[in-house]
């Protein structure tokens, strides 16, 4: 491993911009450093239900209510490289949750780093919890198609036969 975070202070997700337009990223903070990774809105979704189904392994489930200021993100924002691939797991004895981050590595040549981070219960439940709200704070969904509705309210909806320009 790269990077080994086994007992941080704070561990979240946010973004960094406007609907249709953000920048994701997970965030690790112990005493000696503060590490950001860019990481996408399928991967933040994906880490907040890989927890909530760990949390359920033990019976134990994300808050409803948590302190959403103190899971805000740190400035300056600068992540330090792109998630390819995360795994989560879970030491049920000891109730500490470790999610494994992947470098993203376009060349097959190149070495991916790695990191581990770790966290317990607490931790674990509200970060599943503010992962889940983060990514619903995106823009509204169209409920015929399930595609996004652009900021100014314009969708052409596929599942009205594609009338007019699909919008990306």
């Amino acid at each position: 491993m790269d990077i080994v975070v086994d007992d941080p202070r704070r561990l979240t997700v946010g973004y960094v911009g406007r609907p249709g337009d953000r920048m994701f990223l997970l965030e690790v903070e112990d005493e000696s450093q503060r590490i950001q990774f860019l990481v996408e809105k399928a991967q933040v979704a994906g880490i907040g239900d890989l927890l909530g189904q760990l949390l359920a392994r033990i019976g134990d489930r994300p808050p409803t209510d948590w302190d959403r200021d103190a899971m805000a993100l740190a400035p300056p924002f600068q992540p330090i490289w792109r998630v390819g691939a995360i795994a989560a797991g879970l030491d049920p004895e000891a109730r500490r949750f470790v999610i494994e981050l992947t470098e993203f590595v376009p060349d097959d040549d190149a070495e991916a780093r790695t990191a581990r981070l770790g966290c317990d219960q607490d931790q674990a439940r509200r970060l599943a919890a503010h992962a889940a709200a983060i990514v619903e704070e995106g823009r509204p969904r169209c409920r015929l198609c399930g595609r996004p509705v652009e900021a100014d309210g314009t969708h052409v909806c596929p599942a009205r036969n594609g009338h007019g320009p699909l919008t990306v």
